[in-house]
């Protein structure tokens, strides 16, 4: 009796499963879930998120774009600074909080594209898990917790790919809105619009009104970005979508790779090094980027993608001819950052509905080779959702330590005027400024358009091998105090926590256990009459 009742369970959850609509809000609920389990609460936004951030609230509060602030890739916070608008609080957390749920909000609707484009390629239940692996993805999943730009980044991408593959010319000149709607987001989704001309031109070559449809599309194309284009025009002087294609990445190759003039304070091309250049950055930027594409297939995709991969080239349509151009086309922005040395995946995370598609493929036909398909599909998305799981454990920060690092650095910007960089717990210390003077938000400075003027300056001391020159040489900088932690990544600094007493000149400010806290930062304020005189007597 429990056997035959357990049966017909079974059949009906299956039963469910087969309506893609009920099937993508479970995996979106689930997909939700998890994003707001690991929600960094207590924990405001940092890295590029406080540059958005900034861009939104001031842009919120003036109601337009803030003037001569530069920013590129504006059209997120732009978005976002309508929320930010009608949001009823002036807890400072509170913004930060609703920056981030709107990206774990838009990641999780990227499912519903992911399937769209899945489905082009494969049957509908396992389109489905195609938007299984995207939503379950865990790096997916970290990324939409930062607020910042991907999430909308992707669903505007994949939402135009899976526009531009059908055979309805009207779908796919809307398909050209939202890919200018992605170039708004950021601008490297402007590499697409001439690939999907050119495969629009090769699969309608016979359409004898081709020439005007074409025409047509570039002109959706740019009547939606010209109100930004010129938005930005007006406030900075600059159009803030073309202009830094050229201006960023074409000019730093010709100038920092091709011409070799040296680019001050980067790591690799910041020296005049006698190497070829050309040759350093193609180097760096095959052997990262083949590193990193192998690295982000882990855990999600790797068992799928061989397959799915031959099964995909064998198709042969204007279907596959499409997404291989997209992928190999949003390869190049993630070649260019990593032949600069920036280590970072997210740059590839706008091919990941492509492994969507291979994988889709690949567990299609494994499928098949089975009796109990129902069954198979069951056990690869609990097996999705564990591997994500496990692999979100192991990255999983210390919020407690987080939480402290961050109050703790609030507490220094109140005294510090200049310190030098105490990673990794000083990423806090610009948020923290924000966070203290809230809601005044730190404008860049008239002669740079682009990055904001802080009270607080950070000064890295990796180029120096000892305290003595690094204070010598940062003085001018604007370095008033010393911050270390128990193990710090510059070894004369660890030698100031055991054996303070050496120091002189350096007069202990805050100490963190004094605070209440349970690890250790201390701050010391630097005399440096008095560092004159022991090094003059040393």
């Amino acid at each position: 009796m429990n056997s035959k009742i357990t049966e017909e369970e079974i059949n009906y959850i299956f039963k469910l499963i087969k309506n893609p609509i009920f099937s993508l809000f479970v995996i979106g609920i689930v997909g939700l879930a998890i994003r707001l389990f690991y929600f960094p609460f207590g924990i405001p936004i940092i890295y590029d998120g406080i540059d958005y951030f900034s861009y939104a609230v001031v842009s919120s509060q003036q109601g337009q774009l803030p003037v001569d602030w530069g920013l590129t890739n504006n059209g997120w916070p732009v978005f976002l600074s309508y929320f930010f608008s009608i949001f009823n609080s002036e807890n400072f957390l509170e913004f930060t909080y609703l920056q981030r749920f709107l990206t774990i909000i838009i990641s999780v609707l990227t499912i519903i594209p992911v399937y769209l484009l899945c489905s082009r390629f494969v049957n509908k239940k396992f389109a489905i898990i195609g938007a299984a692996l995207f939503v379950f993805e865990p790096r997916i999943i970290i990324n939409s917790l930062l607020g910042i730009t991907e999430p909308a980044y992707l669903l505007l991408g994949i939402m135009s790919l899976f526009l531009f593959l059908s055979k309805r010319h009207t779908v796919i000149l809307i398909s050209f809105f939202t890919l200018a709607l992605c170039v708004i987001i950021r601008y490297e989704g402007f590499l697409l619009f001439f690939p999907f001309l050119i495969i629009f031109f090769i699969r309608f070559r016979k359409d004898k009104k081709i020439i005007q449809k074409i025409l047509l599309m570039i002109g959706v194309f740019f009547i939606t970005i010209a109100p930004m284009m010129f938005a930005m025009y007006e406030a900075t002087g600059d159009d803030g979508i073309i202009a830094p294609i050229f201006r960023g990445g074409g000019a730093f190759l010709l100038t920092h790779v091709i011409e070799g003039i040296p680019d001050t304070g980067d790591a690799i091309y910041g020296e005049n090094i006698e190497e070829n250049r050309v040759l350093i950055f193609a180097s760096l930027g095959t052997i990262n980027t083949i590193k990193y594409f192998g690295w982000v297939l882990i855990p999600t995709f790797l068992l799928f993608i061989p397959i799915g991969v031959i099964l995909l080239f064998q198709k042969r349509d204007y279907k596959t001819f499409t997404i291989i151009l997209f992928g190999i086309t949003m390869l190049i922005p993630a070649f260019y950052v990593y032949g600069r040395g920036i280590e970072e995946t997210r740059y590839l995370y706008i091919i990941f509905p492509i492994f969507c598609v291979i994988s889709s493929l690949s567990i299609e036909k494994i499928s098949e080779k089975f009796k109990k398909e129902k069954l198979i599909i069951l056990i690869i998305i609990i097996g999705i959702i564990l591997s994500s799981i496990i692999f979100l454990d192991n990255k999983k920060s210390d919020n407690d330590h987080e939480i402290e690092s961050y109050l703790i650095a609030k507490d220094i910007t109140n005294i510090a005027g200049g310190i030098n960089h105490y990673n990794p717990d000083s990423k806090y210390i610009h948020i923290a400024e924000i966070a203290n003077n809230w809601p005044v938000i730190p404008l860049p400075p008239q002669e740079e358009n682009y990055n904001q003027s802080f009270d607080i300056r950070k000064i890295s001391p990796i180029e120096y091998s000892s305290l003595k020159d690094y204070i010598k040489n940062s003085n001018e900088k604007g370095l008033t105090h010393i911050v270390i932690r128990e193990k710090n990544d510059v070894e004369f600094f660890n030698d100031i926590f055991y054996h303070e007493e050496k120091y002189p000149y350096l007069i202990k400010k805050y100490d963190s256990l004094d605070h209440g806290f349970n690890f250790q930062i201390i701050m010391y304020e630097i005399d440096y009459k008095k560092f004159e005189d022991y090094y003059k007597n040393n």
